[in-house]
Formats: structure tokens, C-alpha cells, sequence
């Protein structure tokens, strides 16, 4: 069976270089502002499903299609790429001080059997006070529009001063939902 993952990014990557899969990378080409959910959890699940089946669609054989999707919801909205760098700053600024949820989803779609699975994996951020040199300096500095939210992990380390729940929201994945799922697919050994 191989594993394909249906994204381009490092982060994700990381991931499956983690679980140690060997996998090839085949980046979905969806357009995600095509798909829209007033339901944080339904778009994160809506958004992971379509990439995989996206991939899945051109493949032949046996595979697996890996594919997630991560926003952050703040303040009841929800939180995808910035589009500019002024954007960044400005989101930057609203969770100065606050509190944000990371929500991510992950999919597995199986070519054989044609079973698609999801999972999503939530964790809460609390952001210190920032300054808006420190904002302006970070965003010169890291390619902020490739990240929802406008931040990355060396963001969430440079920024928060407290994250609760699921850390693998840093890889783009929740993990241990990923984990789970390929188990399903009685791929990846039980420990």
C-alpha cells in the first residue's frame, strides 16, 4: 500500500518524517474558498476531505491519501491565510493579549475500498501581550502568508504564555488522530 500525502507543506512533511512513512507527496489543487462552513469543525473536516479525495481521483492501486487542514478561530470567526502582510499584522495584533483555538482536521482515503475517514484535534492559545515592533519584526522575518492565522510554531513560541490541548497542531495534523486513522486502515503498527 502506499502512502500519499495530498499537501505541499513542510510542516506536514514533518509530520509523516515523525511517524516514519514512507510516503510521496501529490499537493492537492482544490481551491479551499470554493468550500465554505459556518461550523469551524465541519470546514476543518469539509476542507481535509476534499484535498484527499482531489489526490485520490488521479491515483491507481492501493493508497492512502493523507491530507489535513488547520484555521484558527477567534473571537466566533474563522482565521485562514492572510492574503497581505498588513493582514498578518493586524491579526497578529487582535491576539495580543488573548485567547485563540486552533482547530485541525485530518483525512485518509483509502483508493482500494473508497472509504474516506476524518478526525479533527483542537488546542487553545493563549498569546501574551505583544508589542508591535516584536509583530512587525516577525512578520518581516517568516513567510506569514502561508500560515492560517498568520503564525507557525516558532509563532506560537515566540508569542503564547500558554497552549493547552493537542500539540501536534504545529506539524498541520493532529497526530494522534492520524495515527489512529491509519490504524484503521491497518497500516500503522499498534505500540
Amino acid at each position: 500500500m502506499n502512502v500519499v500525502l495530498a499537501s505541499g507543506s513542510k510542516f506536514r512533511r514533518q509530520a509523516l518524517d515523525l511517524l516514519e512513512i514512507d510516503y510521496d507527496v501529490i499537493p492537492s489543487e482544490i481551491d479551499e474558498k470554493t468550500i465554505r462552513h459556518d461550523d469551524p469543525e465541519t470546514l476543518a473536516r469539509k476542507l481535509a476531505e476534499a484535498k484527499a479525495e482531489d489526490v485520490g481521483k488521479s491515483l491507481n492501486g492501493d493508497n492512502l491519501v493523507i491530507a489535513g487542514d488547520l484555521f484558527i478561530l477567534f473571537q466566533g470567526s474563522i482565521y485562514e491565510k492572510p492574503e497581505t502582510e498588513e493582514e498578518a499584522i493586524e491579526m497578529l495584533k487582535a491576539y495580543s493579549g488573548e485567547k485563540l483555538e486552533i482547530i485541525s482536521g485530518v483525512s485518509i482515503l483509502n483508493t482500494e475500498t473508497h472509504e474516506l475517514k476524518s478526525a479533527l484535534g483542537h488546542s487553545e492559545i493563549a498569546f501574551r501581550d505583544i508589542s508591535n515592533n516584536e509583530i512587525e519584526k516577525y512578520v518581516s522575518n517568516y513567510p506569514v502568508r502561508d500560515f492560517a492565522g498568520a503564525f507557525e510554531k516558532e509563532g506560537v513560541q515566540k508569542f503564547s504564555k500558554e497552549v493547552h490541548g493537542d500539540l501536534s497542531f504545529l506539524t498541520g495534523i493532529p497526530l494522534n488522530k492520524l495515527i489512529q486513522l491509519l490504524q484503521e486502515n491497518e497500516f500503522y503498527p499498534s505500540q
